[in-house]
């Protein structure tokens, strides 16, 4: 892709409406392999991760960016660990557990007013860039670098054969909302703009199930 194409490829997305993720996104018959949001069915997806989470980062706090109905957080809070979530979506809330839902706080995940700066020793930001456009990916990396004060852990969907460094693609097969699909590099590359540097051995304790979406970034 040349520098032009990725130019009009960028000013031409749109942005999905928050009501889009309403209790039938999150937990809808259309989900394919058991993959709702309800919080046993997370469980069993998320398996080993949220202690992995507390063995490899050991966070005094955490903020999980884009949480959606809370599922992780309440994985996170049962061992222990203080953890708050932002989600931009009305219905997360309503769909959170009563143990994390007064944690959840609504709004966009690149609102750089709804958190203090270094205010989280752990920004977590897990399988939400790919809903959101370009521009705004860009928005959410300034924003997580902001909001940490140590580490970022991001899981996302990357383009699976980029032909360059701006290549990114859709994944509507998947999920409709699934409008960017970076190349991996380029996700790295922003990150390392704003002042983070790559932790490829963490990364790689994070990637317990080798499916190479991983990112794991520590703030300069």
């Amino acid at each position: 892709m040349t520098i032009t194409e990725f130019e009009q490829r960028v000013f031409e997305q749109t942005s999905v409406s928050s009501g889009h993720y309403d209790a039938e996104y999150f937990q809808g018959e259309w989900r394919a392999d058991h993959n709702r949001y309800d919080l046993e069915t997370r469980r069993q997806i998320e398996a080993r991760n949220p202690a992995l989470i507390k063995e490899v980062f050991e966070p005094a706090n955490v903020l999980d960016l884009g949480c959606g109905p809370g599922a992780l957080m309440h994985l996170l809070w049962e061992l222990g660990l203080d953890v708050e979530g932002i989600d931009f979506a009305e219905s997360s809330r309503g769909l959170a557990t009563p143990e994390v839902r007064d944690r959840i706080t609504v709004g966009s995940v690149t609102d750089a007013t709804l958190k203090p700066a270094n205010g989280y020793e752990l920004v977590v930001c897990r399988e939400v860039l790919e809903h959101l456009t370009v521009l705004e990916v860009r928005q959410a990396v300034a924003n997580m670098v902001r909001m940490t004060s140590k580490y970022i852990y991001v899981t996302t969907r990357f383009h699976p054969a980029p032909a360059s460094l701006l290549d990114f693609t859709t994944q509507f097969d998947v999920d409709p909302t699934h409008i960017t699909l970076l190349n991996k590099d380029l996700l790295r590359l922003l990150f390392v703009l704003e002042g983070c540097r790559s932790r490829p051995d963490l990364e790689a304790r994070m990637d317990w199930g080798g499916k190479g979406r991983v990112l794991v970034l520590e703030k300069q």
